[in-house]
C-alpha cells in the first residue's frame, strides 16, 4: 500500500501507531507524513494491507478507531494520547499494543504506573513521540530506569490484567459470568461502572470529557478495579451508596433511587452476556429494596417480583390467606415491619411479606373474646383486664366494633393448668367467684394471677384430674383474705391524702367545684382501689400545688373592692381570660379560675394600689400569691 522499500516486521504485541511511526523512521519519511496517508488510503487497500502484514489483534480495531473516530463517551482504544512504560521502552524499544486501550493504566510486566507526559517539561505526549520514543517539545528521552517509578495500585493492576487476559487469551470460559466477557464488552461494563461510582455534576455523566488522558483514565480504572475486583460485595456497595445519593423521598421507583445505573443494566448493556449483572442487582433489590415492585416492570424478571418481599395490604393479605383489616390492625399496633411514603397528601404502606408470613403462623391459633372467655372460664370484663394487664397476648390491638379479637392461643394455655394440686377442702372457692363477689371491679385479677404465679397464693384443682382453666382455680378463703389484707396495707401508704370532698373544704369551694377541678386536671388526684370500688385521692401536694398555680373568682373579687360578677367582667376586658368557669366551653365549672401568672398578679397589686388597699398589697406580694413556675395551664394573655 505505501511502496516502501523498508518493511520491518511487526512485533506480535506493538501498537498500531506505534508500528507506523517506526515504519516511517526506517524509511526517512516525516512522522505525519505516513499516519496522514494511513488515514487517508482507501479501505480496501487498509484491508488488504493490515491482512499482509498479519500484525496484533489490536489492529483492525485501531485502524477504524484512528481513521474514522466515532462520538463514545469512553472510548475503547485512545488514538490521540500515547501512555508508555520507560522501562519497556528502554528494554524492548517499541510501543506495546495494550497500552493504547484507554482503561489500562499500568505496566503488567514492571507493575508500575504507566506514563503519559515528558519526565522533563511534562507535556503530554501524543503518537508523534512514538518515532524517536522521545518528546517532541524538548527532546528528551522517554526509555530508560532514569523515571520517577510509581508502583501500580492493586485496583488497577487487576484492571489491566483483566484486559491483557481476555485480549490475549485463546478462548474464553464457557459459563456465564465476568470471567467469559470479551474484552470490548469487559470495557463497556467497566466504564460505566467508574463512571456511576465518580461523583459528578454533569447532566451526562457518561461523556467524560478527555477520557484518554492519562489522569482521567487512572481514575476511572482505580473505580471500576474497586468494583470488580471484589465482585459482587463491591457491586452491592456501589448499589447501596447510588441508592442513598439518588433516592427520592416522592418516589418509589427503580431509575429515581438508583439514577443512571438501573438504565446502564438493562437498556445498554442488554446483550445476554450481561445476565449475570441483571441477576445480582435482582438479588440486590431482594435484600435491599424496601418499596414495592411494580408488576408491570419488564426489566425485572418474574420470579424477582413475585419473591419481593415489601407488598401492599392488599397482595399482603392474598399471599398469607389473612384479611386486609387485620394487616392493617397489626401495622397499626407496630407488630409488622413496614414502610411509608407520603406523596401529593396520600399515605401509601407496603409491609414485610416475610414478617407477616412470620406472624401468620401463629395468627391461625387465636381465639376471640367469647373463645377465650369460655376457656379460662372468666367473665368478658375479667378477660379485658387480663388483656390489659399483659397477662394475655393478643394481636392487633383492641378492635373495633365489627372486628374480633385476635387473642394468642400460646397465653391462654398458659392459664390452663393441667398439674394443679388437689384438694378436697370443701371452703375451697374459684378465682371465679372471687372475681364476681370480692376482687375490685376494675382490677385485682391481674395481680392475683401474678401472686399465684409467684407462689404467694397456693392454687388447687378440682378433685377429678385434668385441665384447669384459670377462672376454675381455687384457693382457700383465708389465704385470699390474707393476701387482699397485705396488699391494702401495702398500697395504703403509697397513695396518702384525702378524699376529694375533703380538699374542697381545705380549698373553701363547694364539692361540684372540685369535682370539676379535678375532671379538668387542675387539681391532680389519684384512683385507689378501695375493696371493690374506686377511689379518687388528692395528695396534700396537689392542693398546695393548685393553691400556688390557681387563683378563684371571690379571691380576685376582694383584691379588687367588686363583686365575683364584676371583677370578672373587669378582668375580661383587662384580657385576662378564665380556665374554667360557668361560660367557658368544654371547662365548665361553678366557679371561674385564672391561672395565677406574673402578670395577674401583678395587675392585682397595681388595682389595689389605686383603691388604697395595704392588706391586700402585702398579701399578694407574699410567696403563696406567687405564681410557683410555667407548667399550669394558660388560656389568654394580657
Amino acid at each position: 500500500m505505501f511502496g516502501l522499500l523498508i518493511n520491518p516486521r511487526p512485533h506480535q504485541d506493538e501498537s498500531l501507531l506505534g508500528y507506523l511511526q517506526r515504519l516511517a523512521k526506517a524509511n526517512g519519511l516525516p512522522r505525519k507524513e505516513l499516519l496522514t496517508a494511513f488515514a487517508r488510503a482507501d479501505e480496501t487497500d487498509v484491508a488488504d494491507w493490515l491482512q499482509m502484514m498479519e500484525g496484533p489483534l489490536s489492529w483492525p480495531a485501531v485502524s477504524a478507531e484512528f481513521r474514522d473516530p466515532r462520538p463514545k463517551g469512553v472510548k475503547l482504544w485512545t488514538t490521540h494520547h500515547a501512555r508508555y512504560c520507560p522501562i519497556c521502552l528502554g528494554e524492548a524499544g517499541y510501543w506495546r499494543e495494550s497500552w493504547g486501550l484507554t482503561l489500562v493504566t499500568t505496566c503488567s510486566v514492571h507493575g508500575t504506573e504507566l506514563h503519559g507526559r515528558c519526565p522533563n517539561c511534562l507535556k503530554e505526549t501524543d503518537p508523534s513521540a512514538m518515532s524517536a520514543n522521545s518528546c517532541q517539545a524538548c527532546g528528551t528521552s522517554l526509555s530508560g530506569t532514569n523515571f520517577e517509578i510509581a508502583p501500580a495500585s492493586d485496583t488497577a493492576a487487576w484492571l489491566t490484567s483483566g484486559f491483557e487476559d481476555r485480549f490475549y487469551a485463546d478462548s474464553l470460559p464457557a459459563d456465564a459470568g465476568l470471567a467469559a466477557l470479551t474484552y470490548e464488552q469487559f470495557h463497556e461494563l467497566s466504564s460505566r461502572l467508574a463512571v456511576r461510582s465518580l461523583p459528578t455534576e454533569r447532566t451526562q455523566p457518561l461523556k467524560v470529557a478527555d477520557s484518554g488522558s492519562l489522569e482521567i483514565s487512572r481514575l476511572m480504572a482505580n473505580a471500576a478495579g474497586v468494583v470488580l475486583m471484589n465482585w459482587p460485595l463491591a457491586f452491592r456497595e456501589l448499589l447501596s451508596g447510588l441508592k442513598a445519593v439518588h433516592s427520592d423521598n416522592e418516589h418509589w421507583t427503580l431509575s429515581r433511587s438508583f439514577g443512571p445505573i438501573y438504565h446502564d443494566i438493562h437498556r445498554d448493556l442488554d446483550d445476554s452476556c450481561f445476565d449475570f449483572l441483571r441477576r445480582e442487582f435482582e438479588s440486590f433489590l431482594q435484600h435491599a429494596w424496601e418499596a414495592p415492585l411494580a408488576k408491570r416492570n419488564r426489566n425485572l424478571s418474574e420470579e424477582t417480583i413475585e419473591r419481593h418481599r415489601w407488598v401492599s395490604f392488599d397482595s399482603a393479605a392474598e399471599a398469607c390467606g389473612l384479611g386486609v383489616s387485620v394487616i392493617k390492625r397489626l401495622h397499626q399496633e407496630g407488630q409488622i415491619a413496614y414502610r411509608e411514603k407520603v406523596h401529593e397528601d396520600r399515605v401509601f404502606t407496603v409491609v414485610d411479606l416475610d414478617h407477616l408470613k412470620a406472624i401468620s403462623q401463629h395468627l391461625q391459633g387465636v381465639a376471640d373474646m367469647k373463645e377465650t372467655s369460655t376457656l379460662l372460664s372468666l367473665c368478658r370484663n375479667r378477660v379485658r383486664q387480663l388483656l390489659a394487664g399483659g397477662t394475655l397476648q393478643f394481636f392487633g390491638g383492641e378492635p373495633r366494633p365489627g372486628e374480633r379479637w385476635l387473642i394468642d392461643c400460646r397465653s391462654i394455655n398458659e392459664l390452663i393448668d393441667e398439674k394443679l394440686p388437689t384438694s378436697s377442702d370443701q371452703s375451697l372457692v374459684s378465682i371465679n367467684y372471687l372475681a364476681k363477689h370480692s376482687l375490685p371491679k376494675e382490677g385485682g385479677l391481674v395481680e392475683l394471677v401474678q401472686a399465684i404465679r409467684a407462689g404467694e397464693l397456693r392454687a388447687y384443682g378440682p378433685a377429678e384430674n385434668g385441665s384447669v382453666a384459670v377462672g376454675a382455680w381455687l384457693l382457700k378463703p383465708q389465704d385470699f383474705a390474707a393476701w387482699q389484707q397485705a396488699r391494702a396495707e401495702n398500697k395504703s401508704p403509697v397513695f396518702p391524702g384525702l378524699s376529694v370532698v375533703k380538699a374542697a373544704a381545705l380549698l373553701g369551694v363547694k364539692e361540684q367545684c372540685a369535682y370539676a377541678f379535678v375532671r379538668l386536671g387542675l387539681l391532680w388526684s389519684t384512683a385507689v382501689e378501695r375493696g371493690r370500688r374506686t377511689q379518687l385521692m388528692v395528695k396534700p401536694q396537689a392542693i398546695d400545688r393548685f393553691r400556688r398555680g390557681y387563683i378563684l373568682g371571690p379571691e380576685i373579687a376582694v383584691y379588687l373592692g367588686k363583686s365575683t360578677r364584676e371583677a370578672f367582667k373587669h378582668l375580661w376586658e383587662a384580657r385576662f381570660r378564665p380556665v374554667a368557669g360557668p361560660s367557658i366551653p368544654n371547662a365548665a365549672c361553678r366557679q371561674y379560675v385564672w391561672v395565677r401568672s406574673k402578670k395577674l398578679i401583678d395587675y392585682l397589686a397595681s388595682e389595689a394600689a389605686q383603691i388604697d388597699d395595704p392588706e391586700a398589697i402585702t398579701f399578694l406580694s407574699t410567696p403563696i400569691a406567687q405564681p410557683r413556675d410555667c407548667r399550669f395551664r394558660h388560656v389568654g394573655s394580657r
